[in-house]
């Protein structure tokens, strides 16, 4: 059996797994874990590993934390679209080194989490998980908390935090923050032409160069758990989170954004303009030649990128 299919079997039964989240007792790393972190490269040492599934509207959502011995700080980490915790392994390797304790998940429809594949039928299912998650956090583990999102996982920590005014999370760190995709104005138009075509549910999904890392943009190709079509659902429960997103009130919440002047991914510069608006103390890093995988781009560029990460939550 190939390296890909013995994976992909793995993978299977891993998504069917049926254990609870436990904050407190690690998982006991064997067999088909043992495989899925060392394919992802999430075998981090001297880190207790926890992994286990809770369910928010009846769907399963697969939670991972990797926590140091000893911790200054709890950081949930959230992925983008199409992406899943296995993408994260070079930020989740950095915050741990420094102290910090990582919680992250897979948005439903990705990775090993429940649903159907790269769709959701609204945006805020996203940010119901987010609102489970951390109401069983605070009552398991000590704070500070922080919140780091990417891309998708950005426009989830923008909602969660303009919704929730008495939210706790210390700081915000927003990477390529999704607001608005690029080639907005088309995308809206494609959606609605394509709606009025008979039985079409899905488009083919461009495989974008969104790293200047060439091994991470040919493991991604081969990642069992990418998909090669996006759902218009999906599609639309962004356009319709975006006409919510417009009335939601300003927060004073400590923000960082860090955007790349060369992403082709989301409309950045919309984008900033808007988080202004919503987070008016929001401190603002944009990386030369870096794309949307900023976590995923080469080391000089990622490590630039960890380095404003870990200034931002470490300053007073």
């Amino acid at each position: 059996m190939s390296k890909n299919k013995s994976i992909e079997h793995i993978l299977q039964r891993l998504s069917t797994w049926e254990k609870p989240f436990n904050f407190t007792k690690p998982t006991v790393i064997k067999h088909d874990i043992a495989a899925y972190l060392n394919y992802y490269g999430l075998n981090i040492a001297d880190v207790a590993f926890h992994f286990g599934k809770i369910e928010t509207n009846g769907t399963k959502t697969m939670v991972q934390m990797f926590a140091p011995k000893e911790s200054k700080g709890t950081i949930f980490l959230l992925h983008g679209y199409l992406d899943h915790v296995g993408h994260l392994k070079y930020i989740i390797q950095f915050l741990n080194k420094h102290g910090f304790t990582v919680i992250s998940y897979d948005l439903e429809g990705h990775g090993l989490s429940e649903g159907k594949t790269a769709s959701v039928q609204r945006f805020s299912d996203y940010v119901h998980s987010l609102e489970k998650l951390m109401d069983l956090t605070k009552k398991e583990m000590p704070g500070p908390f922080y919140v780091i999102g990417h891309s998708t996982g950005g426009a989830i920590a923008i909602d969660y935090v303009l919704q929730h005014h008495d939210h706790v999370f210390d700081k915000v760190i927003l990477a390529a923050p999704l607001v608005h995709s690029a080639h907005w104005y088309g995308t809206v138009l494609g959606y609605y032409m394509a709606k009025v075509l008979p039985l079409l549910e899905e488009v083919k999904r461009n495989f974008r160069v969104n790293s200047s890392n060439q091994h991470y943009l040919e493991a991604r190709k081969l990642d069992p758990l990418q998909t090669e079509v996006i759902p218009l659902d999906w599609v639309g429960a962004m356009l319709h989170w975006n006409k919510l997103l417009d009335h939601y009130p300003p927060t004073n919440t400590p923000t960082f954004v860090i955007q790349g002047n060369k992403d082709n991914t989301v409309a950045w510069q919309y984008n900033l303009k808007f988080i202004e608006e919503k987070f008016p103390h929001a401190k603002m890093v944009q990386i030369d030649n870096g794309r949307h995988a900023l976590f995923n781009e080469s080391e000089e560029i990622r490590e630039l990128v960890f380095s404003f990460v870990n200034k931002f939550i470490e300053e007073k």
